[in-house]
């Protein structure tokens, strides 16, 4: 049922784009092609001896709000540990604008996963987008079932680097994403909700979503689909509730992403995560 917008939504229209999760502001987020952090990225109770760990890219990033809140409930250490454009597999990262290599990409996920070794922190929390390009030894940019075995491969490097780090280690599933420019499109169809939704079969790749859980189920660790958590409805609204989903195409707000602690944590503690 189609409808016109909530009379309080959480962010609003205008502020929308700019409702990011802190590491956005505060620069820890390593901007894709810049030079890594030099923050700690150390968030939450500093002073607990449980830590757990955000890795992955920019779609990692938008679990932050839900994590960080995560760990202040329970008073632990959180450190996020991501970086634009730079998916967590062991995969050449090939930049599809610029049709370039992405050679910091490698450097920063190899330091990075050389502090988390070094950390072992309680839980590690790893996500990454489904629309990444790579390439092989010779340069070629890998699609359909080549470009997804070299996930598999990648994936399977660096998943098992993190189980030696950590014995509870979450493949947080990649979200739905929107079609439209969300905060434009609502801006100009204020009394339908529904001009600005996205049909599921777009919003939600149900094969990608098998591909990443069997990888966690192969190599032994939890898989969380957040699809129900987002898209609740065919086709996919960008309102939940008063939260306005989304901040771009792929990335989602950070007021709407806290609101996912709670059905997070829940999903962990019902698979015995916690």
């Amino acid at each position: 049922m189609d409808s016109a917008l909530p009379k309080i939504l959480r962010p609003s229209i205008a502020t929308a784009k700019q409702d990011r999760p802190t590491p956005y502001l505060d620069k820890c987020h390593t901007q894709q092609d810049l030079t890594a952090s030099e923050s700690d990225c150390h968030y939450g109770n500093k002073d607990s001896d449980q830590n757990i760990v955000l890795f992955g890219d920019s779609h990692a990033l938008s679990w932050f709000p839900a994590i960080q809140k995560l760990a202040q409930a329970k008073g632990w250490g959180f450190y996020s540990l991501t970086m634009s454009s730079c998916w967590p597999a062991n995969i050449p990262a090939w930049n599809s604008t610029t049709h370039q290599l992405m050679t910091n990409c490698a450097i920063w996920r190899k330091a990075t996963k050389k502090r988390i070794t070094a950390l072992k922190p309680t839980m590690i929390f790893v996500a990454g987008t489904r629309g990444f390009s790579t390439i092989d030894a010779s340069g070629n940019v890998l699609t359909g079932a080549i470009r997804t075995a070299a996930w598999e491969k990648g994936m399977t490097t660096t998943i098992s680097q993190l189980k030696s780090a950590s014995k509870k280690v979450v493949y947080l599933g990649d979200t739905p994403i929107s079609i439209v420019n969300v905060s434009d499109c609502l801006a100009a169809h204020t009394n339908s909700v529904a001009a600005c939704s996205t049909p599921f079969s777009r919003a939600v790749n149900v094969d990608w979503n098998a591909e990443e859980k069997k990888i966690a189920t192969v190599l032994g660790i939890t898989y969380v689909d957040p699809t129900p958590w987002i898209c609740m409805t065919d086709p996919c609204s960008p309102i939940v509730g008063s939260y306005l989903i989304y901040v771009d195409g792929g990335h989602l707000t950070a007021s709407f992403a806290r609101s996912l602690e709670a059905p997070l944590w829940k999903e962990l503690t019902t698979i015995k995560v916690s």
